[in-house]
């Protein structure tokens, strides 16, 4: 079986092609910066108008040079579907001073065009190297979408909700994907993502959230009650693990956290006793508990921030999926493919 596995993170896409005949070790990976950077450097080389159209992609850095476009004196007109890149929210959207809508005829605007999947990229990249990935079986992209919340609700909130309404039906990791045709409406980016694939190729086609990826990823080496936790360079995820099962979750900016805060937040989460609206209030996005666990379980750690374990007094171990923790989510996405296929035969 041979998998095109994508997990794009805030600093950095992970991709791996995945090849059963072939030990992990050998398989073609790459970690090229996110595309949110790309299309942010992009930016910054243009003076004046400009109008930005695609798909909806992870804001991140390109949200910080629209800001700074705009703050230079100039007009940023986005299409509908690029906006809902910046914000769940159009209307969060425009107070940002942002423009929604079509580009005027005016030749006073520059285009900048954005996507988060550009597999012709790939495929006129990776084929100078004796790949095709228009022969793989399956492919596989991880993105955090937050989801479209209802008026008035936090898409923090909004996305712990749909979390636990996920994890009470069903919390082993390997649950935690969708194939193209059962992505939800609320998951636009997901569904972004879905578009900028089948725009080349028709290959069965698997979303997940990136906090799932990661998890999935390490589960090779969980043995017994395991914390796992992945400090990437925008979020850091925690699961609490039990018999194989995912029986808690704590989600975060990294940004805010130091060792000594990590160290508390974590300890508290492991017993049940962190409440998720402590978390939401630090800007972070919240704590699910379904079951506490008063020993002490094993530690794992992988992501790019992972050092930061090092000034605590955890005793863990760093987890290296394929022998390259930068491979964690893409090996999570590879799982997921595989459990599902395994379930369908």
């Amino acid at each position: 079986m041979k998998v095109l596995a994508i997990d794009i993170g805030a600093g950095t896409q992970d991709i791996l092609l995945f090849d059963s005949e072939r030990k992990i070790e050998n398989c073609i990976s790459l970690v090229l910066p996110t595309p949110s950077r790309i299309f942010a450097q992009k930016l910054k080389t243009i003076t004046g108008n400009v109008y930005i159209y695609g798909d909806t992609i992870g804001g991140g850095s390109l949200n910080r040079a629209i800001i700074n476009h705009i703050k230079k004196g100039y007009r940023v007109i986005m299409d509908e579907k690029a906006a809902y890149s910046i914000r769940n929210d159009l209307d969060e959207v425009r107070s940002m001073g942002i423009e929604i809508g079509k580009k005027p005829p005016s030749d006073s605007f520059s285009e900048l065009e954005i996507c988060e999947i550009d597999l012709k990229l790939l495929k006129d990249f990776l084929i100078n190297f004796g790949e095709d990935i228009s022969e793989v079986d399956a492919i596989a992209i991880a993105v955090q979408d937050h989801g479209v919340s209802p008026k008035g609700v936090s898409d923090r909130v909004f996305r712990f909700e749909n979390i636990k309404a996920m994890l009470i039906k069903d919390n082993r990791p390997e649950s935690f994907h969708f194939l193209d045709n059962e992505v939800p409406n609320y998951l636009l980016r997901m569904k972004s993502a879905v578009d900028a694939v089948r725009r080349y190729s028709q290959k069965p086609l698997f979303l997940m959230d990136t906090a799932f990826s990661a998890i999935l990823g390490c589960m090779d080496e969980v043995k017994g009650a395991s914390l796992v936790v992945n400090m990437g360079n925008g979020h850091t995820i925690s699961a609490l693990l039990i018999g194989g099962k995912i029986e808690g979750i704590y989600e975060h900016h990294t940004h805010v956290l130091n060792p000594k805060k990590l160290e508390s937040d974590l300890r508290l989460f492991i017993k049940g006793e962190l409440s998720s609206k402590k978390v939401l209030e630090e800007d972070g996005h919240g704590v699910i508990t379904l079951t506490p666990f008063s020993g002490k379980p094993s530690v794992i750690v992988t992501g790019p921030n992972r050092d930061i374990f090092q000034s605590t007094s955890f005793e863990f171990k760093y987890a290296s999926p394929g022998g390259n923790m930068m491979m964690t989510g893409p090996i999570g996405l590879v799982k997921a493919v595989q459990y599902r296929f395994r379930k369908q035969s």
